[in-house]
Order: C-alpha cells, then sequence, then structure tokens
C-alpha cells in the first residue's frame, strides 16, 4: 500500500507518515498516548459524582454526558494529594507535589514536580516530532500557578500554546527551506557550545577530588542527554510534516474554541506527530458562550451555595464533560482509544470553600477495565493517593517505576484487559 495514504478526519484529510504496517518489515512498536484534561477552579461535586457504586452507578447532573461513554471510563472518588492550599495546590494536579516543596526537598524529590505528561514524554523522548504539547483556549486573567500543570523534571512549567493557528502551523505547517537551515544552525551552535563546557569539564576532572568527580560525572550524564536531545530533534528539523488541509480555526465565543483545540490533538494523537498532551481549562473561562452572562468562571466557582451561581457552575461542569466526551469519542471512533490514556481532574475539588481533597477525577481509554464507579476511603489515615492511580498509568504506558510523586502503590483491581 502507498505509504501516502490518506485518512480522512475531523473534515481534513490528512497525509500519514511512512507506516511499518504498509511495508515489508517487522509488526510496528505499539503505540501508547496520554492526554491530561486540566480544570483550575473544581467542580460542583454534589452534581458531579455519580450515585450508586461500582458497575451499578449512576451519572449525576454534570456528568450526564459522559452516559455515552459509560462502558470506556472509570469515575474516581476521595482520591488527591493530602494537600492544602486551594489556588495554590492546583498546579500539582498531574504531579502531586507542590513546586517549592520539590526545590525544598532535592533527594526527595529528584525529578522536581515533574508531570504525567512530561515523565511521558521524557520517555518517549523525540521518537515523535514532539516530545509533549500543552495548550489553553486564549488564557486570561491567570493567577498565580493556578492554569500550570505540566511541569517538566527541572521544576519549570511548561508554556500554553493558546492561539489555535500557532498550533496548527507547529504541527502541520511547512518550514521554508531557509528556516529549516536556521534552525539546524542553531542546533550546531548548541551542540559546539555543550563540546565546549565538556572540555573544561574534563580538564576540571582531572584537579577534584573523589566527591567532586561523582557531582561532575553527574553533569558529563546531563550534557550527554541534552546533546542527544539536540541530536534528535534536529533529525525531524528535514522531515516533512504531515500533510493537512486549513481548517476554520476562527470562533466568535471561547468556548467554541475548546472542540477546536481537541480536534488538534486528535490529529496530532492520529499523525503520531506526539503522545503527550495536556489540555487546560483557562482560568479566565469567558461563559457568555454556554449561557452564562453575569459571572466569571472563577465567580461561579466561589459560589458560597447560591443556587444562581451554583446553577451557573453546573452549566460549566456540564459543557466540560460534553468535551470530554466528545474527544474520547472521536479517538474511539478513529481506533486510537484503546491506547490512549485520557484523564479529567482538577487540582481543587470545590472552590468555594478552597478544597483540595476528593479531587474530580474520570480516566478514559487506555484498555482499562472501566464501567466503573470506584470509591475509596475517606480515612485519612486509610486514605489512598491519586499518585497511585498515577503510577498505575504510567505502568500502563510502559514505565517500569513503582514511584511517582507521593505515591505508595498502585490502584489495585484497575488494570489493563
Amino acid at each position: 500500500m502507498d505509504r501516502r495514504y490518506f485518512l480522512k478526519a475531523a473534515g481534513v484529510s490528512i497525509a500519514l507518515p511512512g507506516l511499518e504496517s504498509f511495508a515489508n518489515t517487522k509488526k510496528a512498536e505499539k503505540v501508547r498516548r496520554f492526554v491530561g484534561i486540566s480544570g483550575p477552579l473544581g467542580v460542583y461535586p454534589p452534581g458531579f459524582f455519580p450515585t450508586g457504586e461500582g458497575k451499578n452507578f449512576q451519572f449525576n447532573d454534570t456528568t450526564k454526558p459522559l452516559e455515552a461513554i459509560k462502558q470506556d471510563l472509570t469515575v474516581f472518588k476521595n482520591l488527591d494529594h493530602g494537600l492544602t492550599g486551594g489556588h495554590g495546590a492546583v498546579h500539582t494536579l498531574f504531579s502531586g507535589v507542590k513546586l517549592q516543596t520539590a526545590k525544598s526537598n532535592p533527594i526527595d524529590y529528584p525529578e522536581k514536580n515533574i508531570s504525567l505528561d512530561q515523565k511521558y514524554g521524557d520517555f518517549i523522548g523525540h521518537n515523535t516530532r514532539f516530545h509533549s504539547l500543552a495548550v489553553c483556549p486564549s488564557e486570561i486573567n491567570k493567577i498565580g500557578l493556578g492554569n500550570n500543570t505540566s511541569w517538566t523534571k527541572n521544576g519549570i512549567a511548561v508554556p500554553n500554546i493558546e492561539d489555535p493557528g500557532l498550533l496548527f502551523d507547529k504541527l502541520f505547517k511547512q518550514d521554508s527551506p531557509q528556516l529549516i537551515k536556521s534552525k539546524q544552525r542553531r542546533a550546531d551552535i548548541r551542540n559546539s557550545v555543550l563540546d565546549a563546557v565538556m572540555d573544561q569539564a574534563n580538564f576540571m576532572n582531572k584537579k577534584v577530588g573523589k566527591a567532586d568527580k561523582e557531582k561532575l560525572d553527574q553533569y558529563f550524564t546531563s550534557i550527554r542527554g541534552l546533546e542527544k536531545q539536540i541530536t534528535a530533534k534536529k533529525s525531524w528539523y528535514a522531515k516533512e510534516k504531515p500533510a493537512v488541509e486549513d481548517m476554520n480555526l476562527t470562533a466568535e465565543t471561547q468556548d467554541k474554541l475548546f472542540p477546536i483545540y481537541f480536534d488538534l490533538l486528535h490529529l496530532a494523537l492520529q499523525t503520531d506527530s506526539t503522545r503527550s498532551a495536556i489540555f487546560h481549562v483557562p482560568f479566565g473561562f469567558d461563559l457568555t458562550g454556554i449561557g452564562v452572562a453575569n459571572r466569571g468562571y472563577h465567580g461561579c466557582s466561589h459560589h458560597g451555595k447560591n443556587e444562581g451561581a451554583v446553577a451557573d457552575l453546573k452549566k460549566v461542569d456540564t459543557f466540560l464533560m460534553k468535551q470530554m466526551t466528545r474527544f474520547v469519542k472521536k479517538l474511539k471512533e478513529t481506533n486510537l482509544l484503546d491506547d490512549t490514556v485520557v484523564v479529567f481532574g482538577s487540582g481543587m475539588s470545590d472552590g468555594s470553600p478552597h478544597s483540595n481533597k476528593c479531587l474530580p477525577i474520570v480516566v478514559a481509554g487506555g484498555g482499562f477495565n472501566h464501567g466503573e464507579y470506584r470509591i475509596y476511603s475517606e480515612d485519612e489515615k486509610k486514605k489512598t493517593p491519586l499518585c497511585n492511580l498515577y503510577v498505575t498509568i504510567l505502568q500502563s504506558l510502559g514505565i517500569e517505576e513503582d514511584r511517582f510523586g507521593n505515591s505508595t502503590g498502585t490502584i489495585s483491581g484497575f488494570h489493563m484487559v
């Protein structure tokens, strides 16, 4: 079959890269993917968490849109990171560790507050054009760390792509020959600088004691890692990007940007441009497009049990569940869902009391034994850390590690089938 086989999805034609399945070579590797959906302001818990338990459960007011994908997801209750701080702990959603805690305890947290997407991105490396993607539909009114849940192993927040046009160009627009040469030159300069640094470090290594030699060895390892990253990234510059028709990337209201971003992420996964991504719901989400005219998202979340504010917040929660359902269904229709783990959550459970306990967590896809509502103990002495779920997910993605964040193990009974 011709390697330039075309797929049609989301209203566009996609020219696939060369696939091992279309050639007389050995069987292609199993491709696994991760997508996180992060809300910055929690949910309205009484309307979010289902009734019943186990396989005998019913979705509540705001989670009813998930009924269409019920057998492809699991809802978790009473999982969290054991943290407090309200908005100040939201950034820990996919890491389980506060930035300051990680920086203050380098021995306990050698990878700082690395998040799930970055952990998996590091594992994949540059087998894909993009290590990972972090996106957010035109964020405004940011608050502290509140909309950064993607963190590198150096404790650095991954910046969001907030313009759908920029994301489209990054994924699919072919670079000019001049730009490719410029990128290659910059990569060569970076490698030259690293070579010079290594020469100086090797000279110093001959003059220092044993303890300092160990530190320098760690330094050498880091430099070699950077060299490999630069070389691997450079190899993508001259490779043709997937060919796609232009998309309508404009929206009259901010809510209309959500499906555009999810379609772009779907295409990024489908073309294997990346295997790891985070979608951030904007803190300053303009709600006029979903029928909330007199309150902002932040104001709705701090409802104080006011009936009008609660009703508006439930509109937001319902909208987000509709977006997740649409995305998961699209993954399933294109045979990507069983190998793509999708996690919806928020680092805050209820914005009104600024609670970081009992976080709203929904996991879809990934080939797990879904179709359940799993309720865990509320007893602080018997609590199951959310990071236990993350260890389970990382292992399903091929990362053979038994610790992540503040984990104490894995999630018993939740496994791939």
